[in-house]
């Protein structure tokens, strides 16, 4: 009896565990979706939605700790520079409470690599660092 109750909190602490992290996992995906989406039409309300209160954010070299709305302004003058056409996310991973993708934004004078990492803290994924940098083939500006 005793060796039965044992085995059923084990299984219900592994089962419960397991069903937090594909939650987690879930969550990540789909603001990774989201994500990319803004991405691609450059979108930087939109984009600004996943921040969490105080992003770390690099365009292009320019890097700084922002609050959700100076981000949102910064991003939407970048993307008034240089219109994306297209977002293709080339690798991403989870793993606990972080996540992270790396992609490729083309815009209309080339292509740049993006990166952001997220966190999920009460159920919610949210954008710590975002970084927009050249890639190897570079920008023509």
């Amino acid at each position: 009896m005793k060796r039965t109750k044992t085995l059923f909190i084990v299984f219900t602490l592994l089962f419960v565990a397991t069903a937090f992290t594909v939650d987690i996992s879930q969550n990540a995906e789909e603001v990774i979706k989201k994500v990319s989406s803004a991405l691609q039409k450059g979108d930087s309300q939109e984009l600004s939605k996943h921040f969490t209160k105080t992003v770390e954010l690099d365009i292009l070299g320019e890097e700084n700790f922002y609050s959700v709305s100076q981000a949102e302004i910064l991003l939407k003058n970048f993307f008034e520079k240089g219109k994306p056409t297209k977002f293709t996310i080339n690798h991403q991973g989870v793993k606990d409470a972080s996540s992270f993708a790396i992609g490729t934004l083309t815009v209309i004078n080339g292509n740049l690599r993006v990166s952001f990492f997220m966190k999920t803290e009460d159920n919610q994924t949210l954008i710590h660092q975002l970084r927009i940098e050249q890639n190897d083939e570079g920008v023509n500006e």
